[in-house]
C-alpha cells in the first residue's frame, strides 16, 4: 500500500507492494476500500507526490518489483521532484523497485535490507523473428535501466560489472550494496520474520535467493507439501 505522512517541510511516502501499470492498478482500486490494494501504480504515486509538490520527500520502499515501465515512470517522477529526494529500503528494494530506490537524491538501506538487481524479463510466443524481436527490444530496456543505476555505482566498478551483476540476478544485503553503489547504510529496521507471497518471486522469472529466504522458501514449501499429503490422505 501507499500511504504518506507529513511532516513539516518533508513528507513520508510509503510504497509497499508490487509494481502495476495503471490500468490494473486502477481496476484493483476501484473495488478495493481505500489504498490497501497491495500493488503501487504510476496514476497512484503522482497523485500523491502532487499534494506535496514543494516539499522534500522520504520514500518508504518495501517492493518485489513488477512492471518495468510502470516502475521506470514511477522512478521518473521521484526524479523530477524538485525538492530533495530521500528513498529507504525498509525490507526489500527488487527488480523494478530498485529503479524507484535508485531515483532519489540520497539513496539509505539497513544492514539487513535487501536489494536485487537483474535483466528484464518478458513471457512471449511467436514465431523465430518475433523471439529475436523480443530479445532486442529486451537489451534496449536493459540499458535504460543501466542508466539510472551507472550514476550510483562506486567508482571503482564499471559497466561491464553492472552488466555482470544483472546478468547474474545478484543480491545485495545492505553492507554489499554499500559496497557497490552510493548508499547510505542506517540501523537495521525490525521486519516481521515471515514472507506471504515468496513464491511471488520466482512467479517474476527470479531465479535465485538469498539463503535467509531460501531457507523460508523451503520451509514454506516442505509445510505445503504435507499439508496436501494429509488432505490426500497420505
Amino acid at each position: 500500500m501507499l500511504t504518506i505522512k507529513n511532516k513539516a517541510e518533508t513528507a513520508e511516502i510509503y510504497l509497499s507492494g508490487d509494481i502495476v501499470d495503471d490500468d490494473e492498478g486502477g481496476w484493483l482500486a476501484s473495488w478495493r476500500e481505500g489504498d490497501s490494494t497491495g500493488y503501487e501504480f504510476p496514476a497512484k504515486l503522482k497523485a500523491q507526490l502532487d499534494s506535496v509538490r514543494n516539499k522534500e520527500l522520504e520514500i518508504h520502499i518495501n517492493s518485489y518489483g513488477g512492471s518495468v515501465f510502470a516502475g521506470v515512470a514511477m522512478a521518473n517522477f521521484i526524479k523530477n521532484h524538485k525538492p530533495k529526494t530521500t528513498c529507504i529500503i525498509d525490507g526489500i528494494a527488487a527488480s523494478i523497485a530498485s529503479q524507484i530506490f535508485f531515483s532519489a537524491d540520497v539513496c539509505k538501506i539497513p544492514t539487513n535490507g535487501y536489494l536485487m538487481l537483474h535483466k528484464p524479463f518478458t513471457e512471449i510466443s511467436g514465431n523465430a523473428e518475433d523471439l529475436r524481436k523480443a530479445a532486442e527490444i529486451l537489451d534496449t530496456i536493459q540499458a535504460g535501466l543501466e542508466s539510472t543505476y551507472i550514476p550510483k555505482m562506486q567508482e571503482h566498478l564499471s559497466l561491464n560489472n553492472l552488466r555482470e551483476m544483472m546478468n547474474n540476478e545478484t543480491w545485495f544485503t545492505g553492507t554489499e550494496a554499500a559496497k557497490n553503489f552510493k548508499v547510505e547504510l542506517i540501523e537495521p529496521v525490525k521486519i516481521l520474520n515471515g514472507i506471504d507471497n515468496i513464491n511471488i518471486l520466482t512467479a517474476a522469472g527470479i531465479k535465485k535467493l538469498p539463503a535467509p529466504l531460501n531457507f523460508l522458501k523451503n520451509e514454506i514449501d516442505a509445510v505445503l507439501k504435507e499439508a496436501e499429503a494429509l488432505l490426500n490422505g497420505n
